[in-house]
């Protein structure tokens, strides 16, 4: 019985962290609500889970609205350039479905493109990442994020399964948008920060270690 009330044990322990996912999964949702500000509100989202949640660091909220407040204008950018890219590319994706639906070749062509759809949501997801965790001119951010891309294809895959598995969640259970957003986020975090680690300096990285042990 006292083991049970250990806020060590692996239960309390386990709503601890569901309690982080909901908190910052509602941090997430009510800054995205103007939908321009989607990019500003996932880069904040990425930081804080990778220094509050992974990282054991303090203060989760004040630190997603400090990020979010910094990032407003690049996460702007993000957000809008993204959208469009998403416009056009569905626009063509739309046009080649139209077209198979009376050839088994453009049939076959629109379903790779719809694959292909996949690597401006990765690249997307590297920005945000990215955008968070390092300093870079807005056009360096972009070519870093599509070398990431095609560079970690394991990871890039792990980026689009996670989103995916998100996704289709929310579809089927739109209430979960105030839970599901924040561990989304971790598994994604899982595989990219093993990939940062290579590009951080020694300091960062062992005070990182060190957190996450503890």
């Amino acid at each position: 019985m006292r083991n049970f009330f250990n806020p060590e044990n692996w239960l309390w322990r386990g709503f601890g962290r569901l309690a982080d996912y909901f908190l910052l999964s509602a941090c997430w949702f009510l800054c995205s609500i103007p939908l321009v500000t989607i990019g500003s509100a996932s880069i904040a989202l990425y930081d804080t889970v990778a220094h509050c949640v992974r990282g054991n660091e303090g203060q989760m909220v004040r630190r997603f609205l400090r990020t979010f407040k910094n990032e407003l204008l690049r996460g702007f950018l993000l957000t809008v350039l993204f959208a469009l890219l998403a416009l056009l590319l569905n626009s063509v994706y739309q046009i080649l479905s139209q077209m198979g639906n009376g050839s088994e070749v453009m049939r076959t062509v629109s379903v790779v493109y719809f694959c292909l759809l996949l690597l401006p949501l990765d690249c997307a997801g590297w920005c945000v990442a990215l955008e968070s965790r390092f300093v870079y001119p807005f056009g360096q951010l972009l070519k870093n994020a599509l070398a990431f891309t095609f560079g970690y294809l394991p990871q890039t895959l792990a980026i689009a399964v996670a989103f995916i598995l998100g996704f289709n969640l929310l579809r089927m259970f739109p209430f979960l948008v105030m839970l599901v957003p924040a561990p989304m986020v971790h598994l994604q975090a899982v595989f990219i920060e093993k990939v940062f680690k290579k590009y951080m300096p020694e300091e960062e990285e062992d005070s990182i270690e060190e957190t996450t042990e503890t």
